[in-house]
């Protein structure tokens, strides 16, 4: 016969966790999962996206309106400064200056451009502060726009980029920093130089490119990507892409319009303004407008 336990004795209807028991999950902040296949994602964001109307800053402030606002690829245009550092910029050209609102003559050097505010309000970023941005938002990936083709100009640029992220010790970053590359023999540079896994063939630096060629080299090499100018678009170059599985993205496309337009034959576009569920909305049917309209009907 079992002995009866005294009341003190008998264990507590109410289990207590161990010191060391994770918090309950709906306590916790999920982290984002990271963004892997970039190449999905519908719209990127051009030279970060336009903010408060302004386009091509490639500013922080830039970023964090855009990824609030739902975009999670982001191109951003990359300079070398007078004294050798990577930073977000188009080009030291007197009508970027006009544009950012800047007054200025040449190729600013790295102290100048981190402490010149961009239209007077926006923080500037160099690389490293672009990478610290991809490591505080898991799920954004960077697509690069380095411009330069010359092959000293270029492996500096790359080294730069190998530096910050061999500085922050982080190689995975290489699964979400898209090299943009312009030629065959860039794409053999960066290898060289960096750790990049990721690429995107684009072509506007190319005056008549042999669509063929390129789609069988990308292809070989797995660069799912290849973008021109949407000028560039039409069949012949569409069906030559497609055939060796690729997607075609074309820029700079600010219209929803002229996107649905294209669509027939591009994949997916670099937009200024132009956000991806602005556009998938407007694909399926279901924008803002076109549901005010629904329900103006329903109530007649």
């Amino acid at each position: 016969m079992t002995k009866a336990l005294p009341e003190e004795d008998k264990p507590s209807a109410v289990e207590v966790l161990p010191e060391d028991e994770p918090p309950a999950a709906e306590a916790m902040a999920e982290e984002p999962a990271p963004l892997r296949e970039w190449w999905t994602v519908p719209v990127f964001a051009h030279g970060m996206g336009a903010v408060d109307g302004r386009m091509g800053t490639n500013s922080k402030d830039a970023f964090l309106a855009n990824y609030a606002a739902g975009h999670r690829v982001f191109e951003v245009d990359f300079q070398l400064t007078a004294d050798g550092r990577l930073v977000a910029r188009h080009d030291w050209e007197q009508i970027s200056y006009y544009n950012l609102e800047q007054t200025y003559v040449g190729v600013m050097d790295y102290d100048t451009f981190m402490h010149t505010p961009i239209c007077y309000f926006y923080t500037p970023l160099d690389f490293e502060g672009v990478v610290a941005l991809l490591q505080e938002h898991s799920d954004v990936c960077l697509v690069t726009d380095s411009k330069d083709t010359d092959e000293p100009t270029v492996r500096a640029q790359l080294r730069e980029m190998a530096r910050v992220i061999d500085a922050v010790g982080d190689p995975t970053l290489w699964e979400r920093v898209v090299l943009q590359i312009y030629s065959e023999e860039m794409y053999d540079w960066a290898r060289e130089e960096t750790g990049a896994t990721q690429f995107i063939f684009t072509l506007y630096q190319i005056a008549d490119p042999d669509y063929d060629a390129i789609g069988a080299f990308c292809e070989e090499r797995g660069i799912p990507v290849v973008a021109t100018a949407w000028e560039r678009l039409n069949k012949s170059t569409a069906e030559a892409l497609h055939a060796h599985g690729l997607r075609y993205y074309v820029h700079t496309v600010n219209r929803v319009l002229d996107m649905i337009a294209m669509s027939w034959a591009a994949d997916g576009y670099y937009s200024d303004y132009v956000k991806p569920e602005q556009f998938t909305a407007a694909c399926s049917g279901t924008s803002r407008l076109y549901l005010a309209e629904e329900n103006e009907l329903d109530t007649q």
